[in-house]
């Protein structure tokens, strides 16, 4: 079997949606550290006995 056969298959039908939930999961996920970094701003702004 040729390796484009074998991708022609993958991409076929349920490639298009494999390619927009991995694109989607990468948008979550760095939205989610996002979400963290902002949360520790805040919450370490109130801190003010840290070092340095």
């Amino acid at each position: 079997m040729e390796i484009s056969a074998l991708f022609d298959s993958l991409m076929g039908t349920w490639g298009d949606d494999i390619l927009i939930w991995a694109v989607a999961a990468v948008t979550a996920c760095i939205g989610l550290i996002a979400v963290v970094n902002v949360l520790d701003i805040f919450i370490g702004s109130g801190n003010s006995n840290e070092a340095g």
